[in-house]
């Protein structure tokens, strides 16, 4: 993979964070870490990110509500929630609503490259940074 692929991680928790973004640095890539939506979209890289890697429960503005505002407002960075809350119904409305990947914690890490790497095909197919 390209470290030029830029993927944002984003959760309220800090050892979680901490974890996700230690793991995808040995994996190769270029990691950003917020721990809310609300500093995600602050940043100057939001058009910059390949992928996004997204806490569902967090204060403020969840996952899935980050998920629907950028593809509202035209940004539809390929993303995958995860969760330590699994729930059915909440998947499927995320897949439905196009996100690449909805994984409970604790993630396995195979689980977590496979989406993160169809994150970065669509990316590229679709013409996001890459």
């Amino acid at each position: 993979m390209s470290s030029k692929n830029q993927i944002a991680i984003i959760d309220d928790d800090e050892q979680s964070r901490a974890a996700l973004e230690d793991l995808m640095q040995a994996m190769g890539f270029t990691i950003e870490a917020f721990p809310s939506a609300l500093d995600f979209l602050a940043s100057p890289n939001v058009r910059h990110t390949s992928c996004l890697i997204v806490d569902v429960h967090m204060p403020r503005m969840t996952g899935t509500e980050l998920h629907s505002r950028l593809v509202g407002s035209g940004h539809d960075i390929p993303t995958i929630l995860i969760t330590a809350y699994p729930d059915d119904s909440a998947r499927a409305r995320a897949l439905g609503e196009g996100v690449v990947g909805y994984l409970t914690k604790p993630i396995d890490e195979k689980v977590l490259l496979g989406c993160v790497e169809a994150a970065l095909r669509r990316a590229k197919l679709d013409g996001n940074p890459s």
